[in-house]
């Protein structure tokens, strides 16, 4: 997929890295010229030097082209009026950092989708990509809560529910074995194969995958 970062930052070049990685061909713009640099001599992916919230920019980095816009700069204005332009301006789908949590109104407001956590963000993308051991599906309550399905690798020693150790704000809502659907109780034995859907608080997803030994993708 076409992706474009506008913010090239700590978070925006943490991003690039991960989705050129995951082989996605990736934009970034930066306003600030030492870190524009940077992310081209450290994550090799074209940058363009200026304001994110530039139409003018915003065309030049073929923002109508794109099927993700993602808007990770250190201020929650530039990052609204970001995603809000390329909506206008025909990119696919667009998604937010925010950073001050009072500002979430204005973004549900406008219809821009915003997450504060930034390996999530990767995770939202890529529902449209394969990730091994865990697919993102929806994220609920302004993007607070996430459902996710995942699938138990080979080598999970089956236990029952109640002996996993999940994480406070999460529910194993169905467990999938074959043709037949499990709507899990404490005593419930998962195993290998088994593909189960979990609801939880999108800051416990790394916490969710260590319980039940699924690889952390990278991080």
């Amino acid at each position: 997929m076409r992706i474009l970062v506008v913010g090239g930052g700590r978070v925006g070049s943490y991003l690039a890295r991960r989705l050129a990685k995951a082989g996605h061909t990736v934009t970034v713009i930066e306003e600030n010229p030492d870190h524009a640099r940077q992310v081209v001599e450290e994550v090799k992916v074209l940058v363009f030097e200026g304001d994110g919230t530039d139409i003018e920019l915003l065309r030049a980095a073929n923002v109508h082209r794109a099927d993700w816009v993602v808007a990770v700069t250190g201020r929650d204005e530039n990052n609204l009026v970001a995603a809000q332009l390329a909506k206008t301006l025909g990119a696919g789908r667009v998604l937010a950092r925010m950073n001050d949590p009072t500002n979430k109104a204005t973004f549900e407001a406008l219809g821009i989708q915003v997450i504060a956590v930034t390996d999530l963000m990767v995770q939202v993308i890529s529902r449209e990509v394969a990730v091994p051991g865990l697919e993102s599906h929806e994220l609920f309550a302004g993007g607070r809560v996430e459902v996710i399905e995942l699938e138990l690798p080979d080598g999970f020693e089956q236990r029952r529910v109640t002996d996993l150790d999940l994480p406070d704000e999460s529910v194993i809502v169905i467990v999938a074995r074959g043709d037949k659907l499990v709507f899990p109780r404490g005593d419930t034995v998962i195993r290998t194969g088994d593909r189960i859907l979990v609801a939880c608080n999108v800051e416990q997803v790394a916490a969710l995958k260590e319980a039940f030994d699924v690889e952390a993708n990278g991080r």
